[in-house]
């Protein structure tokens, strides 16, 4: 079987075009997109390709350092309750409308409306009022001391006004930015193609194209490579890193993450609810084998809420595996004999294989189910369509993982924990809630002082940590691999990339 599967891929290669010679890149990946809509995008892998297209008043750099972009300055308060951002002068969108406050206003001003999966960046945001041609002022309801890393957040990316008077929300099909790239088009499942911008206005654009396809099986996206069929590929399967290592035409590329992995668990069903069955599951992974076997050793066991290279972070004692003490806590909670659920997750190999390993695992303590994988963009739109007043909630586990995009710790937990944050609204897909949580998420924005919000997320992981809302599992080690003339690509801590270096050199 193995044989006729690469002699397939063998024959699909061939009948590629070629691009050697040629100013294309290829950036192949285990993830598909879902949208390039910036304002309404929940994924990291659609958001990066969208930064290629776009841009914000402000972004951050290759070490997610947070840099200016279309604003070159900003002032606020001493409350963090009012931000005012200078413009850069002088910049057009690629359909040629000119980039001013007025801009900036009907992209705030749309992602206030609530209607949009990155609206809840604005939820802070009393008004947005243009002050003059290049000044724009945001008045907050209140203290929002994570507010400048909201708005270098990929979501607040802003769109040509006219693509969106012209598109509404179909613009998701034809975003129009300031960026580097031009979107070119987009073949769902199959491949997303950006264009260089021939009047960035911050100069030359080094490659004519990149196309970003979606190759979800890890094997084959370094045969890609390995055949100079990609340029550049993420994630690069750590299980075959000697194959990689051992091919002088490639670079590999290690670096540390901010993302996160665990297991959702969806609280409206019953036993999920009760605090003792979600410690049982933390007491019954072996995430040190999950670690090895199916991230191929590139990762590390999570031991906070967020990852250690997040703002705020604060250490928190491991999940030991006890299988004894985890039956123990089955029994007290009234599930000594288990339960069945379902296993959801994207088909992605590593994934896949986690998820299996966490199946066997449980069964242990007599939670058994079945696995349904699909592909990453039909995962979370599985996710994201469960109801918190759904009368029969599926009894499901997930596989999930997140990168704070912002940097900070607000970002690692309010999405994600938060009784606001149920879906559609955010991505609390367990639909998790504590009273305890909520007050403490928002003591961490209710001061733009570093010392004060360092206590109150101190005291959010001491105790979200004990009440379990995931089984928490690992924070990646970011592997990407690349042809060795390839340039100026590169991944972020928070799995995302920046592009607008790239180059191929001779």
């Amino acid at each position: 079987m193995k044989r006729v599967i690469l002699t397939l891929l063998a024959l699909t290669l061939l009948a590629a075009p070629g691009y050697a010679g040629t100013k294309d890149i290829i950036y192949a990946s285990e993830s598909t997109a879902k949208s390039l809509d910036p304002h309404d995008t929940s994924d990291t892998y659609s958001g990066a390709i969208e930064r290629a297209i776009c841009q914000g008043l402000m972004g951050f750099d290759k070490d997610m350092n947070i840099i200016p972009l279309l604003a070159e300055s900003y002032t606020f308060n001493d409350a963090a309750t009012e931000f005012i951002f200078k413009l850069r002068q002088g910049i057009k969108f690629h359909d040629g409308t000119l980039f001013n406050a007025n801009a900036v206003k009907v992209n705030i001003d749309r992602m206030m409306t609530g209607k949009y999966k990155r609206s809840s960046l604005m939820k802070p945001v009393e008004s947005c009022q243009v002050i003059d041609d290049y000044t724009v002022r945001f008045s907050l309801k209140e203290p929002f001391g994570a507010f400048v890393n909201a708005i270098a957040h990929p979501g607040s990316l802003i769109l040509s006004p006219k693509s969106l008077e012209t598109y509404g929300d179909e613009v998701s099909k034809h975003p129009v930015g300031t960026g580097p790239y031009i979107f070119d088009e987009w073949v769902s499942g199959d491949h997303v193609r950006i264009k260089k911008n021939p009047d960035y206005w911050k100069g030359k654009v080094n490659v004519d194209s990149i196309t970003f396809r979606p190759v979800p099986e890890s094997g084959s996206r370094l045969a890609m490579l390995r055949a100079g069929q990609a340029h550049y590929i993420f994630p690069m399967p750590a299980e075959m890193i000697k194959v990689a290592e051992n091919d002088p035409k490639l670079d590999i590329i290690k670096q540390p993450s901010i993302i996160e992995r665990y297991l959702i668990m969806n609280t409206r069903y019953k036993p999920f609810a009760d605090v003792r069955v979600r410690q049982a599951v933390n007491y019954a992974l072996d995430k040190d084998s999950i670690i090895k076997i199916a991230w191929g050793g590139a990762a590390a066991e999570a031991d906070s809420i967020i990852p250690s290279n997040l703002q705020f972070y604060k250490k928190q004692a491991a999940w030991p595996l006890d299988i004894e003490k985890a039956k123990a806590l089955m029994k007290e909670a009234g599930y000594e004999k288990g339960f069945e659920v379902v296993f959801l997750t994207p088909n992605a190999s590593n994934r896949l294989r986690a998820t299996e390993m966490a199946q066997q695992q449980l069964a242990k303590i007599g939670i058994t189910g079945k696995i349904e994988s699909m592909d990453v963009a039909s995962f979370y739109n599985k996710l994201e369509g469960q109801k918190k007043d759904d009368a029969n909630p599926i009894p499901f586990i997930g596989f999930g993982g997140w990168s704070a995009s912002t940097g900070d710790a607000d970002w690692g937990t309010r999405p994600l924990i938060s009784t606001d944050a149920f879906p559609p609204a955010m991505s609390n897909f367990g639909f998790f809630s504590d009273k305890k949580v909520d007050d403490f998420i928002t003591a961490g924005l209710a001061s733009a002082s570093p010392d004060a919000r360092k206590k109150a997320y101190a005291d959010l992981q001491d105790y979200v940590w004990k009440q379990a809302p995931w089984g928490y599992l690992f924070v990646d080690t970011l592997m990407a691999a690349k042809v060795k003339n390839l340039k100026g690509i590169y991944p972020m801590p928070d799995g995302a990339f920046l592009v607008e270096d790239a180059e191929l050199t001779d």
